[in-house]
């Protein structure tokens, strides 16, 4: 492995910690050799890539990655600008693009619809993997064993619709997989359901589409937002969606 996938392992390992990690921590989540993490650590500080908390041991990331996420950010917003305009005027309803932020999922940018679903999706929410289709459309571009290391030991429910049985799950992403579209009935929020779709952006970065509705208007609408999305997505399979719904 290069340098520059170590110090990779050393920032995610920060990012997704929540909170600072000392040199010891790093090298427990890293699996590298100490020496290795103090050598990354030192550079990276040196760059305020990282930086110490001033009030207690460890390292959280610094604003010298400020310039590389905002660019990044603007570049993905402004590539799928478009398509989640259309998609929304189509369908009428929330359309929203997420992507990985650790080990969940970040709305990072929304087209509401006139009736805006107050309070349940918006940009910057992040979400389980396991118990949004949105998460299943992202981990579906994943090979199984990334998968099994981005799930928790545990999968929280959220409702009675929620999976929580790993086996289970893995069968429910293969499907995913074969039609590249995702349905969430209620995993995660009682009356609200979604359908998403999963993709390499234009940016080259793996994301996903979803269209969010209350569970009242779902039933009526769920074919029409498998054909959208499939348009969107032309690697998707709306007709085996549709039969994988309704086996569901």
């Amino acid at each position: 492995m290069t340098d520059i996938g170590r110090a990779t392992m050393v920032l995610d390992a920060i990012a997704e910690s929540g909170g600072p990690l000392t040199l010891t921590a790093l090298t427990s989540r890293t699996r590298l050799p100490r020496s290795t993490v103090h050598r990354l650590v030192q550079a990276l500080e040196h760059e305020l890539y990282v930086v110490r908390m001033p009030d207690r041991p460890g390292y959280i990331l610094g604003p010298g990655l400020l310039k590389f996420g905002m660019n990044a950010h603007l570049r993905l917003l402004a590539a799928n600008r478009g398509r989640l305009s259309s998609l929304a005027r189509e369908i009428n309803e929330n359309v929203e693009l997420a992507i990985f932020s650790g080990r969940e999922v970040v709305v990072v940018d929304q087209i509401a619809s006139p009736e805006r679903l107050k309070g349940v999706t918006k940009v910057g929410k992040s979400f389980s993997l396991h118990a949004s289709c949105i998460g299943m459309a992202l981990l579906a571009q994943l090979p199984d064993e990334r998968v099994v290391r981005l799930l928790p030991p545990r999968l929280e429910r959220f409702t009675d619709k929620t999976i929580t049985d790993r086996e289970a799950l893995m069968t429910e992403l293969a499907e995913v997989r074969r039609s590249t579209i995702a349905i969430d009935i209620e995993e995660h929020d009682v009356g609200i359901c979604a359908v998403a779709t999963g993709m390499r952006g234009p940016t080259g970065a793996v994301q996903a589409i979803a269209v969010v509705m209350p569970t009242r208007r779902f039933k009526a609408k769920v074919g029409l937002v498998i054909q959208s999305l499939c348009r969107a997505n032309p690697l998707a399979d709306p007709e085996l969606a549709l039969r994988q719904y309704c086996a569901s």
